[in-house]
């Protein structure tokens, strides 16, 4: 069955779900609003290419620290409403719909945390999706990645014994990115698009020849 595999941050949805968390801790008095201040450092280096993302990862658990993940993740439903709704592309909408109309299987792969993305992608009516596993120490959340982190390659990484566990490969597949950090996973797929892409995978695009889109804001 082909995959139809989107990116969730400024793909699926026009912000990095990771700092509309942490915006949302803040808002409820759940967090120090001086984290934001990291957060945005962080996702510069993102943009940039030089993230190192075991840095960012303990960043988005710093305020879960302890907690189990029943306690970290008691307001995510209120979250995705309040936060996360009205940042969802009308485009990337329609798309999810066009490729499950073809029978396609859709999958959300991201490198934000699996207790967002898993919720989210629900919430976009995709079962499956791959976020960055957390570790538990005793059921509480140390801080850390639980293996390999869902990022550049370890996207590849992780998709890939995703295909092997569910019994599906990439042919006749298409993977949907606004970011050149996705460019390994881009190359495995037999329809890489660009989606309103940042300028050095809009390069890319161009001079390969795949596709871009431009997919509107929300409104």
């Amino acid at each position: 069955m082909p995959l139809a595999i989107y990116d969730l941050d400024e793909t699926l949805i026009n912000a990095d779900c990771s700092l509309l968390w942490l915006q949302f801790l803040i808002d409820r008095g759940l967090t120090d609003p001086a984290i934001m201040d990291d957060a945005r450092h962080l996702d510069h280096l993102y943009h940039q290419g030089e993230l190192d993302m075991h840095h960012y990862v303990a960043l988005q658990l710093r305020p879960h620290i302890g907690q189990t993940l029943a306690e970290a993740t008691r307001e995510v439903d209120l979250f995705i409403r309040e936060y996360v709704q009205p940042c969802i592309r009308p485009s990337a909408v329609e798309s999810i719909r066009r490729h499950k109309a073809r029978g396609d299987r859709c999958l959300v792969i991201s490198a934000s945390i699996d207790f967002l993305v898993e919720p989210i992608a629900a919430h976009l009516g995709i079962e499956d999706a791959i976020g960055v596993r957390i570790e538990l120490d005793q059921g509480r959340i140390t801080g850390r990645a639980d293996g390999p982190i869902c990022f550049q390659e370890g996207k590849v990484l992780h998709l890939n014994r995703w295909l092997e566990q569910q019994g599906e490969n990439t042919e006749g597949s298409w993977f949907y990115s606004d970011s050149h950090n996705d460019l390994p996973l881009l190359e495995q797929v037999d329809f890489p698009v660009g989606v309103s892409p940042d300028t050095r995978l809009a390069n890319v695009c161009k001079q390969r020849g795949w596709a871009i889109v431009n997919w509107e804001y929300a409104k």
